[in-house]
């Protein structure tokens, strides 16, 4: 029986030595919008069905956009990541010995930063998401005025700014992800000295409230990217 016992612990460590040496790699490209590359953020790779030695990855992305990974289990299935990014992707690993290009570029329009802005690569402008709590137009409009992040500049939306950022079926509230916001709607320009307009995001309509109102309203900063 202890002879048994020893031919089965020897096949086993075998078997994992023999798991342990596979290798296989896998490559890609992160680009914004435009499809312009996105260098020098950190890209993770996360295996689905844990293997001991093959769970979890990090590269980053080099001036043209590209990433590599060499060291994966062959054939195996892995959560890709972006630093900054919400979203993900389930991707493949190349054969043993291979590594699999992805046929599709990576492709994130809105990138969110380590400080809290968000820049939107499609039109150019770059956003920040104000405290997440009912919120009427003048708390709304003295926070974007008051925020000195990434050096200020920050001033309150157009609806046809909000309205870039309106995407039917995207997310819990029709935006993206990255918008962290519990609100359904974002306070826009005056429409006179007792009122502003807003847009809803339950349904992207445009419509004005009293600037007194707070309701489930939020502010929103935006301002042009930084050359």
């Amino acid at each position: 029986m202890k002879v048994l016992k020893f031919w089965a612990v020897l096949v086993l460590v075998s078997l994992l030595a023999i798991g342990c040496g596979k290798k296989s790699g896998l490559e890609g490209k992160v680009v914004d919008d435009k499809g312009q590359p996105i260098a020098n953020v950190k890209v993770v790779v996360r295996q689905v069905q844990p293997i001991k030695g093959y769970e979890q990855f990090e590269a980053t992305t080099g001036s043209d956009g590209t990433f590599r990974f060499g060291k994966l289990y062959p054939s195996s299935e892995y959560a890709l990541l972006v630093q900054f990014y919400d979203g993900g992707w389930i991707v493949q690993s190349g054969p043993e010995g291979e590594t699999r290009i992805l046929p599709a570029f990576l492709t994130i329009r809105f990138m969110g930063s380590s400080e809290g802005t968000i820049a939107d690569s499609r039109t150019g402008l770059e956003w920040v998401v104000g405290p997440d709590r009912e919120t009427n137009y003048a708390h709304a409009e003295q926070w974007v005025a008051n925020c000195k992040l990434m050096g200020g500049g920050w001033r309150m939306p157009t609806r046809q700014e909000l309205r870039t950022i309106y995407q039917q079926g995207i997310g819990e509230r029709n935006m993206d992800s990255v918008f962290k916001t519990t609100g359904w709607w974002v306070w826009a320009e005056p429409k006179d000295s007792s009122s502003a307009w807003n847009l809803g995001f339950s349904n992207g309509y445009e419509n004005w409230y009293l600037r007194s109102s707070s309701g489930n309203g939020r502010g929103f900063g935006v301002r042009s990217r930084p050359q």
